[in-house]
């Protein structure tokens, strides 16, 4: 009870937690951390505090818990918190990194450091698995997840690499910098530390430029590349999808579709299909890593019909019925910036993050 009304006068008072300002949604999940400088005995305490609204709703299951992983940088120390079972958890959970900067001075000991703290929605409870409940066989039959768990293991064709696991979905992460500026506490044995910092846990992102306003519908990272020929009939265009990221409530409604996803590229001249490539289908996820070719399209096109050809990436979804679902679009034509760019660079890979429709 004492931890419920906890949570609730954190919950009325987060305009005053020092960390959130008027830019960030409430919506938003968030992840709350203290951080402890000790010079004495070079290290660096972090204690995670708990995390606000953090989703629930992941299609047909629900999160059985949640966990951080906290990593230290440089030293690249990683650590996980126990499973949190409610979606305003309190943590109050610490761990200690080592800095070992033996060759410089103290003043230089945080310099380039940071933490990273990233944010899992359990879906598998290990503690169901090790006591398993007695379960009606018609329930087996009739549940849509095993049976499609079922289906994708019988399914053989190569996966790409996932952020988030298959019992676990990666809801978000912050990286916080250790400047001796945000160290203005004074602590036992002569160690300093920070106020309590409420951050919003931000969807994993590439890096590579954005457009401006974020998509509801998702963003891939999408690389473009031209290469002429000789005689200009053979000049071809190469396109790579590498990376999605999507926000938490767009992989909510992929969640409800059902299935998987998968991103399909067509090429067209004169609105006649040239080539076409399918990407490995993959679950819900807010951010997905694709292996090199696996959504990859070459296709041949003449320079004299260059106006005529465009480029359209699709996301798409399967359920578990068959059907299918489009879920973004994304054209790119003799208009686009993007486009206008890798043909005036021929053989200079283009790189940007671009926005479904």
């Amino acid at each position: 009870m004492e931890q419920r009304l906890s949570e609730w006068f954190s919950w009325l008072n987060v305009k005053g937690s020092g960390a959130n300002n008027g830019n960030e949604q409430e919506k938003d999940p968030q992840i709350g951390f203290k951080v402890s400088f000790f010079e004495r005995t070079k290290e660096v305490v972090v204690r995670v505090i708990g995390a606000r609204q953090l989703p629930n709703d992941y299609g047909c299951t629900k999160a059985k818990g949640y966990v951080v992983k906290v990593t230290f940088f440089p030293s690249k120390e990683k650590f996980e918190t126990k499973i949190a079972r409610d979606t305003w958890p309190t943590i109050n959970e610490d761990f200690t990194a080592h800095l070992n900067y033996s060759d410089k001075f103290i003043g230089d000991m945080l310099k380039g450091a940071f933490i990273s703290f990233t944010i899992y929605a359990i879906l598998d409870d290990p503690e169901e698995k090790k006591s398993p409940k007695s379960k009606n066989k018609l329930t087996r039959l009739l549940s849509l997840e095993e049976n499609a768990n079922f289906i994708r293991k019988h399914v053989h064709r190569s996966t790409s690499f996932r952020n988030s696991m298959t019992d676990r979905r990666t809801i978000g992460a912050v990286t916080y910098n250790l400047e001796r500026k945000n160290f203005n506490q004074n602590i036992r044995d002569y160690g300093v530390s920070t106020p309590d910092v409420w951050r919003s846990i931000k969807s994993i992102t590439s890096g590579i430029q954005t457009q401006p306003r974020e998509s509801q519908k998702g963003s891939v990272e999408v690389t473009l590349q031209y290469s002429v020929s000789e005689d200009g009939t053979n000049d071809v265009i190469e396109v790579s999808v590498t990376k999605f990221r999507c926000s938490v409530q767009t992989m909510q409604e992929h969640e409800r579709i059902g299935g998987q996803l998968y991103i399909k590229i067509s090429a067209f001249e004169s609105n006649d299909v040239i080539q076409k490539k399918k990407s490995d289908r993959f679950d819900p996820t807010i951010s997905l890593r694709l292996q090199a070719n696996t959504a990859t399209l070459r296709a041949t096109v003449n320079k004299y019909m260059l106006d005529q050809v465009k480029i359209v990436i699709r996301l798409l979804a399967k359920n578990f019925v068959g059907k299918k679902f489009v879920l973004g679009t994304i054209e790119i034509d003799k208009d686009d910036p993007f486009w206008k760019r890798s043909v005036a660079a021929p053989g200079v890979p283009e790189t940007k993050m671009v926005h479904f429709n």
